[in-house]
């Protein structure tokens, strides 16, 4: 490997990648300060801030005459339930609305904050994705029993009139689909957020491999460009995430399913 590649490769694992901050160990688990926690610690800090300021002017100031905080909380609001979570949750999708509107703008937060100087995107870490779709995963399968009953609800791993012979496959088919759709959430998220920085980097750093001023004519604008792109992603991807949530809780919640 030479010096540019080297160079680029830390570079990149430096801002994309993960290292203990403060190294702690209980019971022989690592329990390490990383900086992808202190990013998660940072979001949930600013996600407490912000919806605290909002509810406090909710609750206090002339709901005709709103801040722009209060707009700007009720239209997210009022997209994550008229678009996202009433279409397929369904009628009883009120106790539902938190948990996606959490879930919603704790991803959105997470991966806007790689966007900022010193900053670092926890969602481009694969625990964190895994952590955010077992999270899904438990809340599908909870609701589902919860809603159908316990037998009911298994039942659908072998639907009616299947012929017997069929029927091992047919079981193994549906158990592996269960597992596969929190798997695509997780890596869909990692690679999308990973994958986006990598190419802003890339871009950047042909400035430096190839110390030529034609090169960085052309890799500044398209850095520019996709540095936009990342903000649409960002929206995208939170986006994207809580929709597809929603579709497993709707679908795990129907009788026919």
């Amino acid at each position: 490997m030479n010096g540019h590649e080297e160079g680029i490769l830390n570079i990149l694992l430096h801002h994309i990648g993960d290292a203990p901050l403060v190294r702690l160990s209980l019971w022989g688990i690592d329990m390490s300060i990383t900086k992808h926690l202190v990013a998660m610690w940072t979001v949930c800090a600013l996600l407490l801030l912000i919806l605290s300021i909002a509810a406090h002017q909710f609750s206090t100031h002339n709901l005709d005459k709103p801040t722009r905080l209060m707009v700007l909380v009720e239209t997210f609001v009022n997209f994550i339930r008229d678009d996202i979570v009433k279409p397929f949750v369904g009628s009883n999708y009120r106790p539902f609305l938190p948990f996606f509107c959490t879930q919603f703008l704790f991803i959105l937060f997470c991966n806007m904050l790689g966007l900022f100087p010193f900053g670092k995107t926890a969602t481009a870490n694969l625990a964190v994705t895994m952590a955010l779709a077992l999270v899904t995963f438990i809340f599908t399968q909870v609701y589902g029993m919860s809603r159908q009953g316990i037998v009911r609800y298994w039942k659908h791993l072998l639907p009616e009139g299947v012929p017997l012979m069929l029927s091992p496959i047919i079981v193994l088919n549906e158990f592996v689909g269960l597992f596969s759709k929190p798997f695509a959430l997780m890596i869909r998220l990692f690679a999308n957020m990973m994958g986006g920085h990598i190419i802003l980097i890339v871009l950047l750093y042909m400035i430096i491999m190839f110390q030529n001023a034609t090169i960085g004519l052309g890799s500044v604008p398209m850095a520019v460009a996709v540095g936009f792109l990342e903000i649409l992603e960002c929206l995208l991807q939170a986006y994207i995430f809580t929709f597809l949530s929603a579709i497993y809780v709707g679908m795990a919640g129907n009788e026919g399913h």
